[in-house]
């Protein structure tokens, strides 16, 4: 990339994507340079809202340089009538996330180098199991741990019951 050429934001594009019983929603923010980065919109029971909020927000970023992270934060928060909320704010940070990465790739560093540098080496995880009580949740945590997972959240549905 030349510095001296400022890129410009083509399109932002959400993917609802359903991950088990999770909705995930990667969002790309795609450059005149083929340049492009990737955000996530993190929100539970209102999913179906934000790809209209990613599609609101775009008509303010097209065009302009996605360098320019905090002027875009200032515009698409602090730029609109009402500010915040739980739906705006959840499109607001994958917009917000994915410049970061393409920044770091126009670059050639890590976003991380962009947030400060490399806080650890290792970052740990979990399963999640679902399973109502009984042999079923049982089977489910041996499997994980047969896979190698040593940490298991047991995440309380509908059909998993409160006991």
């Amino acid at each position: 990339m030349n510095p001296e050429i400022p890129l410009k934001i083509t399109d932002i594009k959400a993917f609802p994507t359903q991950v088990g019983n999770h909705s995930q929603f990667p969002v790309k923010v795609e450059t005149d340079e083929g340049i492009y980065g990737w955000g996530e919109a993190g929100l539970a029971n209102h999913e179906r809202a934000v790809p209209g909020v990613i599609e609101y927000f775009k008509r303010f970023l097209i065009g302009t340089d996605p360098l320019d992270r905090g002027a875009h934060w200032q515009r698409i928060y602090r730029g609109r009538y009402f500010e915040g909320n739980l739906i705006l704010t959840a499109g607001i940070s994958a917009i917000d996330i994915a410049p970061y990465d393409t920044t770091g790739k126009a670059f050639g560093v890590p976003a991380y180098q962009l947030l400060g540098g490399k806080q650890r080496d290792y970052v740990p995880a979990f399963a999640t199991v679902t399973a109502p009580n009984g042999p079923q949740l049982v089977e489910d945590c041996q499997m994980l741990v047969e896979k190698g997972w040593d940490a298991i959240r047991r995440e309380f549905t509908a059909h998993a019951g409160r006991h």
